[in-house]
């Protein structure tokens, strides 16, 4: 497997996983202007339309959550390709089981939500005419496991955070450029402060410095021959 091939396709999956948060980001701020024109014009005494950007604006992040699938199927492409041409598993393995502890973690926490959702839903209307204390109490388990859930997930995307930057370690050790193993190191950075919204940053410029990396890549140094023993 050449080391070109596997360079291209890293670095369009980077810049695919680069560009897509500066769309969505540029997609809500002009969903936001729009809400904030509609308020404007209630608020002036006119009859307030929403503007068509509305349904444009949700068609942009499916859109969005498409393209940042693909960047990541283009991402594994291209580090089975490089884990062959270094003669290295361990690239495409830790970012193999790093993906499919994401789609399990996603998965998972999305359809165990929808069912607490479902039966705290039911539970409740079951329980209107009771005292207000058995509600509460609904509620409050509700949000328990709800945080729970979340947890677990959050859990999952650590682990998944270190098997990337695992692999990402492994690919600057066998190319000698350092970006790499600084894009894991936000990469997990990012993960682990996602709950202070400070982490989706982190791991934007972690992509960054990825796709240097693999814009920076060159063939190995062919080896010397052997010199046979002196007599």
């Amino acid at each position: 497997m050449s080391l070109e091939s596997g360079r291209k396709v890293g670095l369009a999956a980077s810049l695919i996983e680069i560009i897509t948060p500066v769309i969505m980001v540029i997609a809500v701020v002009f969903f936001i202007w729009s809400l904030l024109s509609v308020i404007s014009a209630a608020a002036s005494g006119s009859s307030p339309t929403l503007p068509n950007f509305s349904s444009i604006f949700f068609v942009v992040l499916i859109l969005a959550g498409i393209l940042t699938f693909i960047g990541i199927i283009l991402f594994i492409v291209a580090m089975h390709r490089l884990s062959q041409y270094y003669n290295e598993p361990g690239i495409f393995k830790n970012v193999l089981y790093g993906f499919i502890l994401n789609i399990i973690g996603t998965v998972a926490v999305t359809a165990t939500e929808f069912v607490l959702i479902l039966i705290s839903t039911g539970s409740t209307s079951q329980t209107t005419t009771v005292a207000t204390v058995a509600t509460t109490g609904i509620t409050t388990q509700f949000i328990l496991e709800f945080l729970a859930v979340l947890a677990v997930g959050f859990v999952l995307g650590i682990i998944s955070a270190v098997l990337y930057m695992r692999a990402f370690n492994m690919l600057a050790e066998k190319s000698g450029d350092g970006s790499f193993r600084t894009a894991g190191l936000l990469y997990l950075l990012g993960t682990v402060l996602t709950i202070v919204f400070v982490g989706g940053l982190l791991t934007w410029i972690a992509w960054i410095f990825a796709a240097i990396g693999f814009n920076s890549l060159k063939p190995k140094e062919p080896q010397p021959p052997l010199l046979p023993p002196p007599p």
